[in-house]
């Protein structure tokens, strides 16, 4: 932070030079903005006519003119979607004179009313114009400031907005956003305000990595509700926007390439897809089908040791408008990216059960190397057609799809005296794909009635197949001085066969009227509308477990993977029944009555009530006895909302919003059964007592919009959640650990402040947003071990209370940005401060895992190199920051004696660290065409 306040001192300094310099020199200085909105035009020229003068509006809309002789001048000023806007005659009379003037551009518009092109949509002015103008609390980042960012994928992008952290996935790639420490659960997550299936196998929430950031037109994050949103979103709302047809002809390629410097020290592992069948045994030959040892081939894990494979990027846009006034337009969008990760992962994994006094007992010390390829495709497209002035229609699809390849091996070494080493590996093949069409139609009923209607078909599906992992070992570690030797024989373990498969089908009906009248002699807005949407969810999970074939009644040792070989014990050769597999459906019906009143000149209220009816039916292949192997589920909620937005003066206002919201369980929540593939423990559903969660939330904000690129918002939020759920360890049985869903206590809160600055001075700019957030939740049945003098060692059950899930106290984002619009340079150095939060609750207390404060720094650079071609550059934690997770325990006399290694010399005293994942530095860099 010391840093960044010299930088802007000596670009305050340097700006006040500038200013001092001109004064002793005849100068025209201005700015250039639109004539409707006051949004400056970055990037607009600006001739003397006459003479061979140019200069380029920088990000504050400025320009000048300096060293000019006396006399007069005419000023043109050119923007695309712009009209030639002049100004002019501007005298400059004598030596020291400086004159000032400010062009108004207007936007260019088709015969058509209603038809407005405005070319600063895209830029930062245009998001500040829409953040000021919009009805909600929300935050906007534009596609030129994606264009911009370090980050290639939505949810990376995302961590730039404040109060938006990001879980991320073992490959160290950001995939879920958390809002405003509000778990992904509690977000919901559309794409041109239409919401969209998950291809998650587990959860309704959408892993945002699938989408190429360079697909928007901009990114919305919306942090209350009104009563025309959906109402599942008691974290926020994110809104993918995909680009809209062009006022002109566009073109836009991009090609970039890199690499992950990790591979410098870890070979990168692949495997040939070519031996992994698609579809198990059970899926071929139907339930009761034995399955034979020779269906599971092992060529994929057999794998290929690569240097330095190579990250590829490709990007295109073309669009443009048709006919006579321009009434068609067309856009096409498409991206390939091609990713190769590596991670390095020590974890240091905890007993099923603690010692005496609820001090962890550790296990195993695992030594992970990860190795993933992804490759990532995203398609958007949109067509838009006005018939006349009164009549629009459009359709627009998008299509994302994401093929991870995963290797992960293992060395694990037991925590004891005598220790023993075993080695494991694991591959993984998974593909994810959502697909959406939408058809929507706008009709301009009378001068002050409207109608606007969508119909949605979405498909997202998810593949995991024949995910194969084995171990072999059992050698023991002689640690004699300095030297390591193995001794014992290397034993080949069982092997774990695996098939995933899930879809959700979504068919969806909007429908709003709105009617513009007056109420009391003001403006009134009426609004009402209806929402149908039909879910279909299929689950497909199977598994098998092999036996090494023991060889002349021998344990089989271990040589090569060619060499292992396994066979079926008992009945494993028979895909067993199990509540994994089911079918899911859920309709959602609502209805919502809004008004926005014009209460007085400065005063706007909007508000109503939205009522959203939930009915869910699931169906499992449990035996029939099973509890809970069928079940229906029904609700109805009344959500009302208000916002009230005082205007206190033109550029800046008061905003006061309240919304009640919900958040429904996922869908394995609701399962009785549940995978058995996680890190840790098992996972098992919670049909019996699972409620979904419903909050009241409170927001005010004051916001300043000084009309161009800056911003200031300050802002406070109370969210109170009645029946917050969260993923728990919990005793299942006598001597098992599963993780499952529950109603953490009765209610949770959460609080916090919210800060968001922009500024920008000439060719340079600050953006800082920071973030406190506060959460409170009181579990009553939390395990505590302890030694009784009667009953010996057991447990009893203590109160804990505790932040929520995934809530970090602190959030912060700086960049210091340069921009040069004469010399067509862009640079960006960009920090993320995340702070401690709370990654997995331990059914004993105070045993969870918490994420450890990070700070990761990124760079990224765009230079004009010739006409429309420029180079650019993203290079990504470049500290190579790592994630570290730990928990909130002294490093105790008994610790020590026990060896902790990941928390030796490397963690504060009342913290032993668990784990710790190091991903490097990844560099891209490439060229970017624009027509």
């Amino acid at each position: 932070m010391a840093t960044a306040k010299k930088f802007t001192k000596l670009i305050f300094s340097a700006f006040l030079a500038s200013v001092t310099l001109e004064g002793y020199s005849q100068v025209i200085k201005g700015r250039v903005t639109d004539a409707l909105t006051g949004e400056p035009l970055v990037g607009a020229t600006v001739v003397l006519k006459g003479t061979s003068g140019k200069a380029i509006v920088k990000l504050d809309g400025s320009f000048h003119f300096k060293n000019l002789q006396p006399g007069d001048y005419e000023l043109i000023a050119t923007y695309i979607g712009y009209s030639v806007a002049k100004a002019g005659p501007v005298r400059v009379k004598s030596e020291h004179d400086a004159a000032v003037i400010n062009i108004l551009a207007k936007p260019l518009h088709s015969d058509l009313s209603g038809i407005t092109v405005i070319g600063s949509k895209g830029d930062e002015a245009g998001a500040r114009s829409q953040e000021q103008k919009a009805n909600q609390v929300v935050n906007i980042l534009s596609s030129k400031t994606l264009q911009l960012l370090p980050d290639i994928t939505v949810a990376n992008a995302l961590q730039r907005v404040s109060g938006v952290t990001i879980e991320k996935g073992s490959s160290g790639e950001g995939r879920y956003p958390i809002i405003r420490g509000m778990d992904k659960r509690y977000i919901n997550t559309l794409v041109n305000n239409i919401k969209i299936p998950s291809p998650d196998n587990k959860s309704r929430f959408i892993p945002l990595d699938l989408f190429p950031s360079e697909l928007l037109e901009r990114l919305e994050v919306s942090k209350s509700l009104t009563p025309a949103m959906e109402g599942d979103a008691i974290g926020g709302t994110i809104n993918l926007v995909m680009k809209d047809a062009p006022a002109a002809k566009l073109l836009q390629v991009n090609v970039s390439g890199g690499y992950n410097n990790i591979f410098g020290e870890q070979p990168f592992q692949s495997f040939s897809t070519g031996s992994m069948n698609k579809r198990s045994p059970n899926q071929i030959n139907g339930p009761a089908y034995a399955a034979k040892e020779a269906e599971f081939p092992l060529g994929h894990m057999d794998y290929t040791p690569k240097s330095a494979p190579v990250n590829t990027t490709a990007g295109i846009t073309v669009g443009n408008r048709f006919g006579k006034n321009k009434a068609l337009g067309v856009i096409l969008s498409g991206s390939y990216q091609n990713q190769y990760r590596g991670t390095a992962t020590s974890v240091f994994t905890t007993a099923t059960t603690p010692n005496v006094d609820n001090i962890p007992s550790f296990e195993f010390l695992r030594e992970r190397k990860y190795s993933t390829r992804t490759q990532r495709i995203g398609v958007s497209g949109k067509a838009d057609y006005r018939f006349n002035p009164r009549n629009k229609i459009s359709l627009f699809s998008t299509y994302v799809n994401l093929d991870d390849r995963q290797v992960r091996t293992s060395i694990d070494t037991t925590n004891a005296i005598n220790q023993t080493l075993s080695y494991s590996s694991r591959t993984t093949w998974q593909y994810q794909s959502i697909y959406n069409a939408t058809l929507q139609g706008e009709h301009q009923l009378s001068n002050t009635g409207k109608v606007d209607w969508s119909a949605a078909y979405s498909m997202a599906k998810n593949t995991i197949p024949d995910q194969t992992s084995f171990s072999h070992g059992g050698l023991s570690v002689d640690r004699t001085g300095n030297k390591v030797q193995l001794a014992g024989e290397d034993i080949l373990n069982s092997m774990n066969r695996s098939w995933m498969k899930n879809s959700d089908r979504d068919l969806s009906f909007y429908a709003n009227y709105t009617k513009e009248t007056k109420l009391f002699n003001r403006f009134f807005e009426a609004k009402g509308g209806a929402l149908y949407r039909h879910k279909n969810r299929d689950n497909f999970y199977n598994y098998y477990t092999l036996n090494p074939l023991r060889i002349n009644g021998n344990n089989q040792l271990f040589t090569t993977v060619d060499a292992a070989q396994f066979t079926f014990i008992g009945s494993d050769a028979t895909a067993q029944l199990n509540g994994n597999n089911y079918t899911f459906t859920e309709d959602i019906t609502a209805g919502y009555l809004q008004g926005k009143w014009q209460l007085t000149h400065q005063l706007e209220a909007l508000g109503g009530l939205r009522v959203e009816h939930t009915h869910q039916q699931y169906n499992t292949q449990l035996p029939p006895t099973a509890d809970y192997k069928d079940g229906t589920i029904t609700y109805t909620d009344l959500l009302p909302s208000l916002q009230l937005k005082y205007q206190l003066f033109r550029n800046q206002t008061l905003r006061l919003s309240y919304y009640k919201a919900i958040a429904r369980p996922q869908f394995s929540e609701l399962i009785p059964d549940g995978p058995d593939n996680y890190e840790l423990f098992k996972e098992r559903g919670n049909p019996e007592g699972l409620q979904h969660s419903t909050a009241h939330n409170f927001d005010f904000r004051y916001e300043l919009f000084p009309g161009k690129a800056d911003q200031l918002l300050l802002g406070v939020f109370y969210k109170r959640i009645d029946d917050p759920i969260e993923l728990s360890v919990r005793k299942f049985g006598y001597n098992t650990q599963v993780f499952k869903p529950v109603n953490i206590g009765t209610a949770a809160t959460n609080y916090g402040f919210e800060a968001v600055f922009i500024k920008y001075v000439g060719s340079f700019g600050i953006s800082a947003n920071y973030t406190y957030t506060h959460s409170r939740i009181t579990n009553d049945s939390m395990l505590y071990k302890y030694r009784d003098p009667q009953l010996g060692i057991t447990d009893k059950y203590i109160s804990e209370t505790r932040p929520m899930q995934g809530q970090a106290n602190h959030i912060g984002n700086l960049s210091v940005l340069y921009k040069n619009t004469s010399t067509g340079t862009d640079v960006q150095v960009a920090v993320v401060y995340t702070g401690e939060r709370l990654a997995i609750l331990n059914t004993y207390a105070g045993l969870h895992y918490w994420l450890q404060p990070t700070t990761q720094l990124d760079l990224s650079f765009e230079q004009r190199i010739y006409r429309k071609l420029t180079f650019y550059g993203k290079l990504n934690n470049l500290t190579n920051t790592p994630t570290i997770t730990a928990m909130h325990l002294p490093y105790n006399n008994y610790l020590q004696k026990t060896s902790v290694p990941l928390s030796q010399q490397s963690t504060p005293d009342d913290k032993i660290v668990v784990q710790k994942d190091y991903f490097k530095t990844s560099f891209l860099f490439g060229f970017r065409y624009k027509l």
